[in-house]
């Protein structure tokens, strides 16, 4: 499903962020993750699914801006590693 996608990315982020790969990598991780989901939204036909691709598009957006100010601080990158889960986790749900 197109959920799978997001799923991958997302878990791809949290793994980049827990171990503390370069700022340039993690980056890359999160615009691939919101073109990705701007382009899975546009495409989903579920509702509820929908909803959270949008959210997720947001969630990604919000943190490629406020990486390089806040990248190097544990506690937002803790944060980052645990949403990522947690979207990661709903939208698997949302799939079964």
């Amino acid at each position: 499903m197109a959920a799978d996608q997001a799923v991958a990315q997302l878990t791809a982020i949290a793994v980049a962020v827990e171990e503390r790969q370069p700022e340039a990598a993690v980056l890359k991780l999160l615009r691939e993750t919101t073109m990705l989901c701007e382009r899975l939204t546009a495409e989903a036909t579920v509702p509820q699914l929908k909803t959270s691709l949008a959210q997720v598009q947001t969630a990604a957006d919000t943190w490629q801006k406020v990486w390089p100010r806040l990248g190097s601080q544990r506690e937002f990158r803790q944060a980052v590693a645990r949403e990522a889960r947690l979207w990661s986790q709903r939208l698997l749900a949302q799939q079964a």
